[in-house]
């Protein structure tokens, strides 16, 4: 038990340390951006990256697959099945790079077309950007299978010490070549050269570590194609459902407002910052939940779910409640006060709707550790749609705000069907929504309300003097808290007296 634990704990810390340094980057570069590049060129930057972004999801979630069934395979010794699996991965993560460059090539030539309030004399460089990075990305996209098989041998530490250098150097090449050039291709160039280096630091550890394990085209086989397409289509349909709450965001505000897209990316940035660092520990999971269903020791990952769904809340809300307190003073010193009356209200909204959607973060990573993700499928796909259309909506009767709105409803009715309509059909992990409320969403609640709703009384006592969106978030935010431990607590207790 004692090494299992130190086992995730130290694959949760070389996680977070991969991901806390690329959300460092993300975080430090508009502080100097935000000033060197000015509105229009920071918000084509902005454009540029989410852009870009869209080609990682043709990963289909071969990552995990590999990290998952490299698991299973050292467990069991099985060479010959660990070379498979790689080889297949490579060939098909090969073929989404060469889709993911034709795609992109495609937008940038049709910029000024899909984004007509885009300044003309932008367009052009913003294009260029986007096809540089876009190679890179083609290229980073079969070396990623080495980030999988480094997770799959749970030797985490490596892809977090390669990935990390690699981001940190990169945004400090940034940060020196803006001083010289304004030029976003340029910047681009610099970016994505980076992200490659990370990318074949991870392929000469592996090599490595596991010297036996290379492509070959001899080891391609259709039978273990057809399998990790079986068990990465679920996992694409969960992408999409991600690419749709969370990856359409900025998109979305750029195809109606390009001015906004700056604001809306500010507090987007940070979002992606905690959830960064909260989803790469979580990941840590991923190995070691397959190595116990395994060994058929269920009972572990019930328990291994409520404790790390526990943990999440404490942070999730405790960053809630210092958004609101000091959210003011973090955003002036990051990047000045020409970006906090738009940028800080829609942080506010995305912290809460982060910390709702975060709340069924491990149970859900245990699904895909188990290969059960078939059973997330409907809250993803109904959070994903949902927030399409009301972001839509919002963004064309609110503004930027809507988007973020949105995204907050989308997640609290992904949360309460995840709570109340899924986990009782998972037979295979015994949590009950009861259970999972109690101990994951109400303890941790309890030693925040007071504070809560001090903070909600100085909002309706100072009046006019705040900004009555901040006043409707935190009372919305009390409410939908209080609002899921009731209804959960009612269903589970109807379906007590029923049985």
């Amino acid at each position: 038990m004692r090494s299992f634990h130190l086992t995730i704990a130290k694959n949760a810390f070389a996680n977070v340390m991969r991901g806390g340094a690329s959300a460092v980057v993300a975080i430090a570069l508009p502080h100097f951006l935000t000033r060197a590049l000015g509105p229009d060129r920071f918000a084509g930057w902005a454009l540029m990256l989410q852009l870009v972004a869209y080609a990682n999801y043709l990963d289909f979630g071969l990552q995990t697959a590999v990290a998952r069934y490299l698991a299973g395979a050292l467990e069991k010794r099985d060479q010959e099945q660990c070379q498979r699996l790689l080889s297949n991965a490579i060939a098909i993560l090969s073929l989404a790079g060469a889709i993911a460059i034709c795609c992109l090539g495609i937008v940038a030539s049709q910029l000024p077309h899909l984004f007509h309030t885009l300044p003309p004399g932008l367009a052009g460089e913003i294009g260029l950007g986007i096809v540089i990075l876009g190679l890179f990305t083609a290229i980073g996209l079969p070396l990623s299978a080495y980030t999988g098989v480094l997770i799959g041998m749970q030797r985490n530490e490596f892809p977090a010490l390669a990935i990390a250098t690699s981001r940190l150097l990169g945004a400090v090449a940034v940060v020196l070549l803006v001083q010289h050039t304004r030029s976003l291709a340029w910047l681009a160039l610099c970016i994505g050269a980076f992200n490659l280096i990370g990318g074949l630091a991870q392929y000469a550890i592996a090599k490595k570590l596991l010297p036996v394990l290379h492509f070959s085209f001899a080891s391609l086989d259709w039978a273990m194609t057809a399998e990790l397409i079986r068990y990465c289509s679920t996992l694409s349909v969960w992408s999409l459902g991600m690419l749709l709450v969370s990856g359409l965001d900025v998109t979305i505000v750029g195809l109606f407002n390009f001015q906004a897209v700056g604001a809306y990316s500010i507090a987007a940035t940070l979002i992606m910052f905690f959830t960064g660092l909260i989803g790469a520990a979580f990941s840590a999971m991923l190995a070691p939940v397959a190595v116990l269903q395994a060994r058929q020791e269920f009972s572990r990952i019930s328990r291994l779910i409520l404790t790390t769904t526990r943990l999440n809340s404490y942070f999730s809300i405790g960053i809630v409640v210092l958004a609101f307190l000091f959210g003011d003073t973090l955003v002036r010193a990051w990047v000045g006060p020409a970006y906090l009356t738009v940028t800080l209200p829609i942080l506010k909204i995305l912290l809460v709707a982060q910390a709702v959607r975060l709340t069924g973060n491990a149970f859900g990573m245990v699904l895909v550790g188990m290969g059960l993700q078939r059973y997330g499928l409907v809250p993803v796909l109904v959070e994903g749609v949902s927030n399409l259309l009301l972001s839509v909506l919002g963004m064309i009767l609110i503004g930027p705000a809507g988007v973020a709105w949105a995204t907050l409803v989308a997640a609290l009715i992904a949360l309460i069907i995840t709570i109340i309509f899924v986990m009782p059909r998972v037979h295979e992990i015994s949590v009950s929504g009861y259970k999972f409320v109690r101990q994951g969403i109400l303890i941790p609640i309890l030693p925040f309300l007071p504070l809560c709703f001090w903070m909600l009384y100085r909002r309706w006592y100072e009046g006019a003097a705040q900004p009555i969106g901040q006043g409707a978030t935190l009372s919305l935010t009390v409410v939908i808290l209080l609002t899921i431990v009731l209804v959960s607590q009612g269903v589970s207790g109807a379906r007590r007296m029923k049985s």
